[in-house]
């Protein structure tokens, strides 16, 4: 059922028991607050104790706020009221609330949402909002504040006010149509928009970068069987995530297990052993295991024997790395073989060694890491971004000349699309599916 948008809506901070909860009240009548909890309004933007009573209950005593619309966070009148982390009081005024017309538990996210239709924030930055509340790493929370504090808007809203220039001289241009367009015209034209394009190039490469950020960077560990493969991401991962076994061929599926390493989400996965087989399911976790290689950012070559060029249907295994691999000689404490060609040496029974290839995994995985602040980091922002870009790809192939007309269009559009990445989308459906991910009282 569709909620009404003027209704007043509340919700609290959690909705477990806890110290203290906050009770968020946001609407047109949520003035009415002192009223119905029977206590004095207390000063704007002020921190003030108050006694909440209903029919000559007493339900909490609590500080409350009172924050005006020009100064709150959803751009309308607001209560917050800090009471004891209690249920049932929780409960009670849920119950009282509801009882008043036009007042409703609010929507996930419609708080963010109210801001960013009152202009308070926009788009990018209600995402960030919810990345906040989802970040599990330093980098991943740190992203998310920058893109909260505007970094990504100021780029977005800097190509649409080129796109608008770029705009305003093809349109003077137009004048010219019985004319020949002077030619140092064109040339700043195009050289605008190319660099414009080059710009947006840029971040929409870093789009890649930043999900790297937020869902964690891929290492593969591979090797022959018993090279050490499940020992090893067990260690790295604290977990018994797989098992260990000196029967060959144990690991049939991907198994992966996510890490921080010093703020950086990093997703392990063990793989299949790496050798020909009859067996048709150890055959599939073969395949699975060279799918799993190609994608990933690095690659942990195991061997306990210091052969790292084992093959597979006749190619070497280095065939099948397309990035960086690290060569690491497994089960030093049980054999003595050549190191020869080995990166380091491990042991994960004894744990020697695992704390310097974590540092050789950082030292690779942080040249990764986005250089910058203003990272496109939704799908639907890299959408938008994509749609525009190809605006200006079609611009490339008109004339100025003849078809001025026509490139002052695909401006207009790219425009538009630019502009949705920021501000609010003239579709409802679109604007409840970013919101709804979010979590009640957000």
């Amino acid at each position: 059922m569709k909620q009404n948008v003027y209704d007043t809506i509340f919700a609290s901070s959690n909705q477990n028991k806890s110290a203290i909860k906050i009770i968020r009240i946001s609407g047109e009548k949520a003035k009415k607050i002192p009223n119905i909890f029977n206590f004095i309004k207390p000063k704007p933007r002020s921190f003030e104790l108050r006694k909440l009573t209903y029919k000559n209950q007493i339900i909490d005593k609590a500080p409350v706020i009172w924050l005006p619309k020009n100064r709150s966070f959803t751009g309308e009148d607001t209560y917050e009221i800090y009471i004891h982390g209690s249920v049932i009081i929780e409960k009670l005024i849920y119950r009282i609330l509801s009882s008043y017309k036009d007042f409703r538990l609010a929507e996930p996210g419609e708080f963010a949402k109210r801001a960013t239709l009152n202009g308070n924030i926009d788009l990018v930055q209600a995402e960030s909002i919810n990345d906040i509340i989802n970040a599990q790493t330093e980098k991943q929370l740190d992203l998310a504040q920058t893109q909260l504090e505007g970094s990504l808007s100021k780029v977005i809203n800097n190509w649409r006010r080129d796109v608008i220039k770029l705009l305003s001289l093809v349109e003077s241009l137009i004048d010219f149509s019985d004319e020949d367009i002077p030619e140092q015209v064109e040339d700043i034209f195009w050289e605008n928009l190319n660099n414009v394009k080059k710009n947006i190039k840029l971040s929409l490469n870093s789009a890649k970068l930043s999900s790297y950020i937020q869902e964690g960077f891929s290492v593969a560990i591979v090797g022959k069987p018993n090279a050490g493969k499940s020992s090893l991401i067990n260690v790295l991962t604290n977990l018994e995530t797989s098992i260990v076994s000196d029967i060959p061929g144990t690991t049939r599926d991907i198994i992966h297990q996510k890490i921080n390493l010093k703020g950086l989400p990093v997703v392990f996965y063990d793989t299949a052993g790496i050798r020909k087989t009859n067996n048709y399911i150890e055959k599939k976790g073969v395949e699975l295991a060279l799918n799993i290689i190609k994608k990933c950012n690095l690659v942990l070559n195991l061997s306990d024997d210091g052969n790292f060029n084992y093959s597979y249907e006749g190619k070497d295994i280095s065939d099948y790395i397309k990035t960086k691999f690290i060569n690491v000689k497994t089960k030093i404490d049980l054999k003595s073989s050549p190191y020869k060609g080995s990166d380091i040496k491990i042991s994960s029974k004894k744990n020697i060694g695992i704390d310097v290839l974590l540092e050789k995994i950082y030292a690779f995985l942080s040249k990764l890491e986005p250089d910058g602040t203003s990272l496109i980091t939704s799908e639907r922002q890299v959408e938008h971004t994509k749609k525009a870009l190809n605006a200006f790809n079609r611009i490339q192939s008109l004339s100025i000349s003849n078809e001025a007309e026509l490139i002052a269009e695909e401006l207009r559009l790219a425009s538009k699309h630019i502009s949705n990445i920021t501000s609010f989308i003239d579709n409802e459906e679109v604007l409840d599916k970013i919101f709804s991910s979010f979590c009640i009282g957000k």
